[in-house]
C-alpha cells in the first residue's frame, strides 16, 4: 500500500479565537503520553497495512513546534521504522512563530524535514492580536529568518484575509511583506466562523466587524493578481506556489489518494473509507485504536462526490478519463444536466480531458459545488 501520513499534534499555548481544530491549551504536561500514544498508533497502522509506503509526510497541529527537541527526534525514528518513507518524500512540518527556535529546527533538519510551513497569518500587529495569536509581526520575521538559517529550502507561509477589523490596505501590505520574503509557497484562507469559537460568540452578541462580502471578494482578487505578478503559480483556490514546489502533500488529499491520519482528532481515507480518531486527549491516551475511531465507508456516489468537490479546488480541475477510470462512468454521462447548467452560467468549462472552474467559477466555488450535492 501506498499513501500519505498525516500526524497531529494537538497542544497549544495558547487557543486562537477562530480555531476549530481539535487543539488544547495548557496541556503540555500530557506531551511525553500522547507522543508514546502516537507512536503506538503508527505501528498499530503498520501491522495492518504491513508496512504502507509513505509518499508524503505531514505534521500539523496545535502547534507542533511545542514539541521539545528530542520528542521530534523520536517521532521520526518510530515514522521510518513503521513505514516505508520513499527517499523523495515531501516531509512537511508546521511552525508557528513565537515557539521555534534554532535547536528544533536543527532536530527537524537532522529528522529528514524538508519542508516548513509558517504560520503567520497576517503582518498586522493589531489583527494578530485580534485574532489571538501569541507572535507579533517582527516574530515571523525572526522565525522565517531561523528557518532560513537552519538550511530549509521549501517553505510556505500561511496567511488568512477577511479579519475582524481588517481592511484592503492591511491585507495589500501583509501580502507585500510576505512576498518580500520569498518563501516557494503562499497558502491565503479567507477567515471562517466556526461554531463554538470566541468568534462566533462575538458574532452572535454582535460585537464582531467583519468586512463586507464585496470586500472580502476583492481581497481574494487583490491577492490573486499581486501574487501572479510576483511570479507564485495559482494552482488551488487558496494556494500559490513556485514553479514545481506545489504542496504534494495536499495535493494527495484534493485528488482523492489515501492517507493516514494519526493522532487525536485526525482523518483517513483508505480504500474509500473515511476514518476519524476520537478528538478527545483522554480516550486517546487509552490508546484503544479499536474503539476510538469511527469508520464510514463511502457509497459510490459519495466518493464521486468528493472527486469532484476536491478536484474542482485544482485551478487545472481533474481529468475527465480519470473519473472514468476510477467509477467505470463517464462524467459527462451522470453529471450532464448540471456540467450543461454550469457550463452555460460560465461557471464550469472544459480544458482538453479536464473539468475546471472558471474564473467566475472560482469566485463561486462553493455555489458550483452544491450542485453536486
Amino acid at each position: 500500500m501506498s499513501c500519505s501520513l498525516y500526524l497531529h499534534i494537538p497542544f497549544c499555548r495558547k487557543k486562537c479565537n477562530y480555531c476549530d481544530f481539535p487543539s488544547y491549551a495548557g496541556k503540555e504536561n500530557l506531551i511525553p503520553e500522547y507522543m508514546e500514544a502516537l507512536k503506538a498508533e503508527l505501528g498499530y497502522y503498520s501491522s495492518i497495512y504491513e508496512r504502507p509506503s509513505i509518499t508524503t509526510v505531514y505534521v500539523g497541529g496545535g502547534t507542533p513546534t511545542l514539541l521539545p527537541e528530542e520528542a521530534i527526534s523520536s517521532l521520526f525514528g518510530s515514522i521510518r521504522k513503521d513505514f516505508d518513507v520513499r527517499p523523495d518524500a515531501e516531509i512537511t512540518f508546521e511552525a508557528n512563530p513565537g515557539t521555534v527556535t534554532k535547536e528544533k529546527l536543527k532536530a527537524l533538519m537532522n529528522a529528514g524535514v524538508n519542508r516548513i510551513s509558517l504560520g503567520a497569518q497576517t503582518f498586522t500587529d493589531n489583527l494578530l492580536k485580534k485574532l489571538g495569536r501569541i507572535h507579533l509581526e517582527h516574530e515571523i520575521n525572526e522565525a522565517y529568518e531561523m528557518v532560513r538559517d537552519a538550511g530549509f529550502k521549501n517553505v510556505n507561509l500561511d496567511l488568512m484575509f477577511a479579519l475582524p477589523g481588517g481592511n484592503i490596505k492591511d491585507w495589500q501590505e501583509t501580502l507585500v511583506k510576505a512576498v518580500k520574503l520569498n518563501p516557494e509557497h503562499i497558502s491565503t484562507y479567507n477567515l471562517q466562523i466556526e461554531e463554538g469559537t470566541p468568534f462566533h460568540i462575538d458574532k452572535l452578541e454582535g460585537d464582531l466587524l467583519m468586512p463586507e462580502e464585496e470586500d472580502e471578494l476583492k481581497m481574494y482578487e487583490v491577492a490573486i493578481a499581486f501574487l501572479k505578478e510576483n511570479g507564485y503559480e495559482h494552482y488551488e483556490i487558496s494556494n500559490f506556489a513556485r514553479k514545481g514546489l506545489e504542496s504534494a502533500h495536499n495535493k494527495a488529499y484534493w485528488t482523492l489518494q489515501d492517507y493516514i491520519g494519526a493522532g487525536a482528532g485526525a482523518h483517513s481515507f483508505i480504500n474509500n473509507s473515511r476514518i476519524e480518531n476520537t478528538p478527545s486527549l483522554e480516550k486517546y491516551l487509552t490508546k484503544d485504536f479499536s474503539n476510538i475511531k469511527t469508520e464510514h465507508v463511502n457509497a459510490k456516489k459519495e466518493t464521486m462526490q468528493e472527486m469532484i468537490f476536491l478536484g474542482l479546488r485544482l485551478i487545472k480541475g481533474f481529468n475527465l478519463n480519470d473519473f472514468t477510470r476510477r467509477f467505470g462512468i463517464s462524467f459527462r454521462e451522470i453529471y450532464k444536466k448540471e456540467l450543461v447548467e454550469l457550463m452555460a452560467d460560465g461557471m464550469l468549462e472544459m480544458d482538453g480531458k479536464n473539468v475546471k472552474l472558471t474564473e467566475k467559477g472560482l469566485f463561486l466555488a462553493n455555489e458550483v459545488f452544491k450542485k453536486f450535492l
